[in-house]
């Protein structure tokens, strides 16, 4: 079956007509990449991982690529956008980008999600692969400090090669795949799709209301997700992130109720996305004064990553409503798709840290530590 790559004429200019997310185009897209490269992220652990990271590998490969789709879904929403953007700079507002152009872009960003999610899965392995050589050499006896450092860097060297081959897999599995569901689509990959026109004041009152109040349910849910665990190491940690659950959500309603937001309300939201951020800060710079190990600074784990992310979104939206930022000013230099990127990524942000707090799942980040998803 043979495709074309010539840029489609867009159909005329309806009035109350607009463009929008070819989300026929973007979920099959995300799903097929996600789960391809999943595939090749979990056999590249199983092959050259630590000892007991390539244990059910299926389960993994599974459990990985699914929470994974939502991030998959931001880098295809990104492709498109860039080559809307690209397309509408070259040949003018054409409401479609070339075939070779889109697929090209697709290709290229859903590999750099895989191959980052490859790294970040060498470099934990080579973590735990030092442990092990050193516990290793201490139970033999016959491997000193220039043996271990060399063993050390053949492991480097083992992670390293394998990553870039991993790279070059995920690259042609990639251009496959997209192929494949171009192949499904009539040879063709839709960048925007035609929709009726809403109310632009309705959207330039409401985008960053829902986007904020989104940010505000995604973190009270990962905060909810880490209370079973603090239940186990410190009761007023656990009920600590109850209450800031319960306060986020209530913020996050307040804030769809109300068309303009009173600016007490905001300097709330402020305080309830900046408090946490202080805190987990200061737990993992110095450690809390109190606690089952005070003074102790805490690891570092993707809960908190996640969360952290969410409260700081929710500060910089908190910033922007209260000086009143024109939306048209910045529609101005943005494809249409980037405003449902944004709502994707506080999405994909919130399923990878809910994801990430429960056992067995993103095993590749979590930290040895029992207190990894500490104040944050």
């Amino acid at each position: 079956m043979t495709t074309s790559s010539t840029v489609v004429a867009a159909p005329p200019t309806v009035p109350g007509r607009r463009r929008a997310v070819p989300w026929a185009t973007v979920l099959p897209l995300a799903v097929v990449l996600a789960y391809a490269d999943g595939f090749w992220v979990t056999s590249m652990r199983g092959a050259v991982g630590a000892v007991g990271r390539g244990q059910g590998p299926f389960t993994t490969w599974w459990h990985e690529s699914t929470v994974l789709v939502p991030v998959y879904v931001c880098a295809v929403l990104a492709a498109l956008a860039l080559a809307v953007h690209v397309s509408d700079r070259r040949h003018g507002d054409r409401g479609r980008a070339p075939l070779l152009l889109t697929a090209g872009l697709v290709v290229v960003a859903a590999t750099l999600v895989g191959a980052v999610e490859m790294a970040v899965g060498a470099a934990y392995d080579f973590h735990l692969q030092s442990g092990q050589l050193e516990t290793m050499a201490s139970m033999r006896g016959d491997c000193r400090a220039d043996c271990i450092e060399r063993l050390r860097q053949d492991t480097w060297w083992l992670q390293l090669r394998a990553t870039g081959l991993g790279a070059v897999l995920l690259l042609v599995t990639n251009l496959g795949a997209v192929a494949w569901v171009t192949m499904f689509h009539g040879g063709r990959l839709d960048s925007v799709r035609s929709a009726r026109a809403r109310s632009r004041s309705l959207d330039a009152c409401g985008e960053r209301r829902r986007l904020l109040a989104l940010a505000l349910v995604g973190g009270a849910l990962i905060h909810l997700a880490v209370v079973p665990e603090h239940f186990e190491e410190w009761v007023a940690a656990a009920w600590f992130f109850v209450a800031l659950a319960v306060a986020q959500a209530v913020a996050a309603f307040l804030v769809l109720r109300w068309p303009a937001p009173a600016r007490g309300l905001l300097l709330v939201v402020a305080a309830l996305s900046a408090g946490p951020l202080v805190v987990w800060a200061w737990s993992r710079t110095w450690g809390l004064p109190v606690g089952p190990d005070p003074g102790v600074p805490e690891a570092v784990g993707l809960p908190d990553i996640a969360a952290g992310l969410l409260e700081l979104v929710a500060l910089v939206l908190v910033v922007v409503l209260l000086r009143g930022v024109p939306v048209a000013a910045v529609r101005r230099l943005r494809p249409e798709h980037l405003g449902r990127l944004a709502v994707a990524a506080v999405l994909a942000v919130t399923v990878v840290g809910v994801a990430s707090s429960q056992a067995g799942w993103f095993d590749v980040v979590r930290s040895e530590s029992p207190t990894s998803s500490g104040m944050g």
